[in-house]
């Protein structure tokens, strides 16, 4: 494999200096954040029909807090302990 020449500027090489995608992957940091396991990842939804009204106590509830919709509806379950 070529060496890689030191950038001029920097005390390390920068990933737009690296010439093949080889390189990038063998890199010691290649970026990026690490793969989240299936036990913390969340990839299932769930749709939910509401009326006007619950609707818009949740939209107040949310302003005042400042949580997302889904986050206030996930830590309500949680507290009821359903999940």
């Amino acid at each position: 494999m070529e060496e890689i020449k030191e950038n001029k500027f920097a005390a390390r090489v920068t990933q737009r200096e690296r010439s093949t995608h080889k390189e990038i992957q063998m890199a010691k940091h290649p970026g990026g954040r690490p793969k989240k396991n299936d036990e913390v990842k969340q990839s299932e939804k769930v749709f939910l029909t509401l009326t006007k009204t619950e609707k818009e106590k949740i939209d107040l509830y949310v302003s005042k807090t400042g949580e997302s919709i889904a986050g206030a509806i996930r830590r309500a379950l949680k507290e009821m302990g359903m999940i």
